[in-house]
């Protein structure tokens, strides 16, 4: 009856994921910009927060799964074990709703479902167009070595009444011709999720698990020649791992938390000639970590020096 219809588009527009997830009893270890990270709700072995909620876009992506999208399909992957309208009474439960018919609105937030995407990307661009793009990209450490490997992607999500949201990011196709973005404020992938591969020697390979630990790596080392594995998320480990398999010689620049060393020693007892070389940047948690703590460093010397005081000759 229409009087037990669960309206999906309300629930979707007018549930708050943040709000869910505290009265489920899980709260943000971190925020950056305007992403708050979690531990896994979805996995028993996470220990460093993988599980991100993007607030304005009102969207999750967890990168252990390489899965996301809006609060309906967390609802679907949080209880499992219940059929679609179980878990959506389930789900208004725990937002306050009653379950039955319309819900409260609230403000429409932008939306990038993962399933049935709502993006367009209107065009892709060179590095360099857009001064916002630059100045991020600057504020990692590498924007000197992007422009042959990143793209300016400008995109659109909807809004309210089929409005567009218009965007923009630097990104990076995967191998199923996905977009991989990155700005200050947001982190995702358009389209379908994978690796990314930059060919080259055929006789080594360099595997990360970010493209910007990649750009670190081929700032410090311009002239390297091995091929490159970029995952895009750990989750991808065993199709590396057997893409490693035709390279004599494997170089790993994994991350130094639990899910990085993880990745690092099942490469290493699966692959003779694979070596970790994450000692490069020792203590921190990632190669691009350092290279950005390397600039803020330089810069912070350069205005010590700047400060000092002025002391005249002496005659």
């Amino acid at each position: 009856m229409e009087e037990n219809r669960i309206d999906l588009k309300s629930l979707k527009e007018g549930t708050d994921l943040v709000l869910v997830l505290s009265k489920l009893g899980f709260e943000p270890i971190k925020r950056s910009g305007g992403e708050l990270f979690y531990l896994s709700m979805l996995r028993d072995n996470d220990t460093s927060p993988s599980f991100c909620v993007n607030e304005k876009l009102g969207i999750w992506y967890d990168h252990g799964l390489a899965k996301g999208g809006t609060v309906v399909d967390f609802a679907l992957a949080y209880w499992p074990g219940l059929d679609f309208r179980q878990a959506m009474e389930k789900l208004i439960s725990h937002a306050g709703g009653s379950g039955l018919g319309p819900l409260a609105a609230r403000p429409r937030q932008a939306e990038l479902p993962m399933r049935h995407p709502s993006y367009l990307i209107r065009e892709t661009r060179p590095i360099g167009t857009k001064a916002a793009i630059s100045d991020f990209l600057s504020g990692r450490g590498i924007l000197k070595v992007a422009p042959p490997y990143l793209r300016e992607v400008y995109y659109s999500v909807k809004k309210e009444g089929g409005k567009r949201m218009e965007l923009f990011a630097a990104g990076w196709q995967n191998g199923l011709g996905g977009w991989e973005v990155r700005s200050k404020n947001f982190k995702g992938c358009l389209g379908k999720k994978s690796m990314s591969f930059i060919s080259g020697s055929g006789s080594s390979l360099a595997v990360f698990e970010g493209m910007m630990d990649f750009l670190s790596w081929k700032l410090d080392y311009p002239q390297a020649t091995s091929s490159a594995l970029i995952l895009n998320s750990v989750a991808f480990l065993k199709p590396a791992i057997l893409m490693a398999g035709d390279y004599h010689s494997v170089e790993l620049y994994f991350d130094h938390d639990l899910s990085g060393r993880k990745a690092s020693g099942e490469f290493l007892k699966s692959h003779s000639g694979a070596v970790d070389r994450s000692e490069i940047y020792r203590g921190y948690n990632d190669y691009n970590e350092m290279t950005q703590h390397s600039i803020s460093a330089g810069k912070q010397s350069i205005t010590q020096k700047e400060n000092l005081p002025f002391k005249s000759k002496t005659r």
